[in-house]
């Protein structure tokens, strides 16, 4: 073999191994790790009680998922609120008429926490822990966000909310309340990747029993609303659908296995939601 031979063959291994070496340290592996840079995610929630409760000292599922991604959460969830301003008679509710998420969407945009009550006295009376969470995010940056989870549904449904109306921001429905703020918030901050969760399994229990009856017409409602979110998603985008159901699924079959009461996630329910939502989110960034 010729000398030339011989180093043309030489130098094809070593530029081979080199090209190997450079492809294992510079390409990113699809298993992610957080945080996934020197500088923490900063991710802001609002929804209702799935991500604040810590009923019986187990703590909120923010707090699962900022142990799962080592990001910065400030959770602004609040229980028992919905999407949709389902109250159309004259008395105040502050659930459905002042916390519901078209307001909480306006206080994201605006900074004004005037927005949500015309009453702030009396807000903060009968709701501190709403009223304290209102001020705090009237007072968060969303510009200096990386991810907003906008988490509701299961309200709306129990409350028998309409999907869709002929007006596809209706704000009495599900669909318009959640297209009107998305939109909103969307066209308000650009760079803000913006996930909206499905509405996930959950059912009432009444003295140990459950209701068939009410859960198949809340199945229905949920499935309709899980449709939409995900037309919503596909409108905009920074708008992103997170389907649970994909990693874990939790129907009348096995919901004792992950739900405490029937519809928020006892310890197994939130390891297994925080682990499947913080490798979604690995994968957008």
């Amino acid at each position: 073999m010729s000398t030339g031979k011989k180093v043309f063959i030489i130098l094809s291994i070593a530029f081979t191994i080199l090209f190997a070496v450079i492809a294992f340290v510079l390409i990113p592996n699809r298993k992610y790790s957080f945080p996934l840079d020197e500088n923490k995610l900063d991710i802001l929630v609002v929804g209702d009680s799935i991500f604040c409760n810590n009923i019986y000292g187990i703590p909120d599922l923010a707090v699962y998922l900022e142990e799962k991604t080592g990001c910065e959460i400030q959770n602004c969830s609040i229980g028992g609120t919905s999407a949709s301003k389902f109250n159309r008679g004259n008395e105040i509710d502050y659930y459905a008429d002042k916390l519901n998420f078209y307001n909480v969407a306006n206080i994201i945009c605006t900074g004004n926490a005037s927005t949500v009550s015309d009453n702030t006295h009396s807000l903060s009376i009968n709701f501190p822990d709403g009223y304290k969470k209102m001020l705090f995010l009237a007072g968060t940056d969303p510009a200096r966000e990386d991810f907003l989870i906008v988490n509701y549904g299961i309200n709306d449904a129990f409350m028998r909310v309409k999907c869709n109306s002929d007006d596809k921001y209706d704000n009495y429905t599900f669909g318009g309340a959640m297209r009107r703020g998305i939109e909103k918030i969307s066209q308000k901050y650009p760079d803000l990747k913006i996930i909206v969760n499905e509405v996930n399994y959950a059912t009432i229990i009444q003295v140990g029993e459950k209701d068939s009856e009410f859960d198949e017409i809340t199945d229905q409602f949920r499935k309709e609303y899980n449709a939409e979110l995900e037309k919503i998603a596909s409108e905009y985008p920074n708008v992103y659908y997170f389907r649970f159901s994909d990693y874990c699924v939790v129907n009348d079959e096995n919901y004792e296995e992950y739900l405490f009461d029937g519809i928020h996630y006892n310890e197994k329910g939130k390891e297994a939601y925080a682990t499947a939502l913080a490798e979604y989110i690995g994968g957008l960034n």
